[in-house]
C-alpha cells in the first residue's frame, strides 16, 4: 500500500467515523430531546413531498451504484499487486531485448533458502515495493533454527540475487515467521481418577 493510499485511507475513516457518530447523535437527540429538541423546531412536511416525489426512487438508486462503484474501486485498490513477472534489463540495447524471469529467479531463491536454513514452507515471490523490484522470500522457521544459521542463509540469498542482478535492480527481502504449529488429529483426553 503506498503512503497516498494509506493517508487516504486514514482520513477517509476518521471522516465516515465522525460523520456516523455525529448522525447517531443527533438522531438519539431528535428520539429523546436531551439538547436540541429538534421535535419541536424541524418540520419535515417538505421532506415528506420530496420522499413522495416520482424521481426520489432513481436518484436514490443513482446514489447508491455510484456508492456501490466508489466502494469497489476502493476494494480494488487495496488488493495487494504482485509483482512484474519479467524484467528488462538494462543490457537491452537495439539489437534485442534481455528479460530475466523474475518468478523463476524468486522460486530459485526460495528454494535455495530451504537447503540452507532449516526453513519451511518457503516461497518466493516478486514484488514492486516503492517503484523497486523485490524478491521476496518467505517461510516459516523450525524451531530448532538457530539466529545464525538463519542469518547466514539470508545473507547468502541475498547475495545470490545480488550477483544474479549485478545493476541493483533487484533486491531480495528474507521474512521468516514463527514456527508452525503441528496440527494435532485428535486430541486425547486422559482422566486419571
Amino acid at each position: 500500500m503506498t503512503r497516498r493510499l494509506l493517508l487516504l485511507d486514514r482520513l477517509a475513516v476518521l471522516v465516515v467515523g465522525l460523520a456516523l457518530v455525529a448522525l447517531g447523535l443527533l438522531a438519539a437527540d431528535w428520539q429523546h430531546g436531551w439538547v436540541l429538541h429538534l421535535d419541536d423546531r424541524l418540520d419535515t412536511g417538505r421532506l415528506d413531498d420530496v420522499l413522495d416525489a416520482a424521481w426520489w426512487p432513481w436518484t436514490l438508486a443513482a446514489v447508491g451504484v455510484v456508492l456501490g462503484l466508489a466502494g469497489l474501486a476502493w476494494l480494488l485498490a487495496h488488493l495487494r499487486r504482485s509483482g512484474p513477472s519479467v524484467m528488462r534489463l538494462r543490457a537491452s540495447d537495439g539489437s534485442g531485448h534481455v528479460e530475466a524471469d523474475l518468478a523463476s529467479a524468486a522460486t530459485a531463491a526460495a528454494q535455495r533458502l530451504g537447503t540452507l536454513a532449516p526453513v519451511t514452507g518457503v516461497r518466493g515471490t516478486s514484488r514492486t515495493v516503492r517503484s523497486r523490484t523485490v524478491l521476496e522470500l518467505r517461510g516459516h522457521v523450525d524451531p530448532s533454527a538457530d539466529v545464525a544459521t538463519l542469518t547466514e542463509a539470508a545473507e547468502v540469498c541475498a547475495a545470490d540475487v545480488a550477483a544474479a542482478f549485478p545493476d541493483d535492480d533487484v533486491v531480495c527481502r528474507v521474512v521468516l515467521d514463527a514456527p508452525r504449529r503441528p496440527r494435532t488429529g485428535r486430541s486425547t483426553r486422559v482422566r486419571v481418577r
